[in-house]
């Protein structure tokens, strides 16, 4: 099978998904929102009763903290705890609408049904929860031993501390980033499995993209490669756009905000490209 048809086949069954898209932007919107107006509306709250905003005009101003004053250590613990709650309610709800996605995305030729998306987000949710778990902590577990291992053996090298250390960080960079498209192969693989299948088998899932991955890796590998470039490319241009774009009305801002939103989409979009494109793999070479 050539890696271009998994490729525009994953594009298209991803523009046909669009309204689930839009469905986890808005989700998304929503669950920031429920931390980010609060928390605006507390830090108003203090700087309407200092001259905060004064000494901000001309630059950074170290004063500003102690401004704040006792106002300023509930600030924090009510951030760090809305970034929490927001992290985990993040991964709850991409689980949730995975498994939606999935499901749409395996028929290709039909089209988009609101009711069998959310119907199928709920019916997969533990399956792809367990999935997502257990494959999340195995990356996880990875990059460590990989890191360690290269940091231990720079530690016992001869030459410069500083000099091995570099050189054991990218080693082990380079040793992810050729690892990373087989954890992601396995975990779609294992959801594309599990939503063609009548029960719900967490565990089987996994093995069963283990298989496949490693069946058919030279002409899935290519693929998931390609779909993690381009999606790498594209944050690089969103960085290098959002730090050269400096507002300075309320216009602009309002711009810069409807401006991240569409890149966000965009974003999901491609995700969902790289979902399509592996349910095409998956098709062509079902268990």
């Amino acid at each position: 099978m050539s890696i271009i048809y998994p490729i525009i086949s994953g594009a298209v069954r991803s523009i046909k998904s669009i309204k689930g898209v839009l469905a986890i932007w808005l989700s998304t919107l929503f669950l920031v929102s429920l931390v980010a107006i609060p928390m605006k509306s507390s830090i108003d709250a203090v700087l309407g009763l200092s001259m905060i905003t004064e000494k901000l005009k001309n630059g950074i101003n170290f004063d500003v903290l102690a401004d704040f004053g006792t106002n300023l250590p509930a600030i924090l613990s009510a951030a760090v705890s809305g970034i929490l709650l927001l992290v985990l309610s993040g991964f709850l709800v991409n689980v949730f609408f995975n498994g939606g996605l999935f499901t749409t995305l395996r028929n290709g030729e039909e089209k988009y049904s609101s009711a069998q998306f959310f119907r199928s987000a709920g019916t997969r949710f533990w399956p792809f929860l367990l999935i997502t778990g257990i494959m999340s902590i195995m990356v996880l577990a990875s990059l460590l031993l990989i890191f360690g291992i290269a940091l231990g053996i720079a530690g016992s090298s001869d030459s410069s501390p500083e000099g091995a250390r570099f050189r054991a960080v990218i080693i082990g960079g380079l040793i992810s980033v050729f690892l990373l498209p087989i954890f992601l192969l396995v975990v779609d693989y294992a959801r594309v499995w599990q939503v063609t299948s009548s029960k719900p088998d967490g565990f089987k899932a996994i093995g069963v993209g283990f298989r496949q991955t490693f069946k058919h890796f030279f002409s899935s590998y290519p693929v998931m490669f390609i779909n993690m470039l381009i999606q790498a490319l594209f944050g690089w241009f969103v960085l290098k756009f959002i730090s050269g774009y400096g507002p300075q009305t309320g216009g602009g801002i309002f711009l810069l905000f409807l401006l991240s939103q569409f890149l966000f989409i965009l974003r999901i979009s491609l995700r969902v490209w790289r979902y399509g494109s592996v349910t095409a793999m998956y098709e062509n070479h079902p268990v």
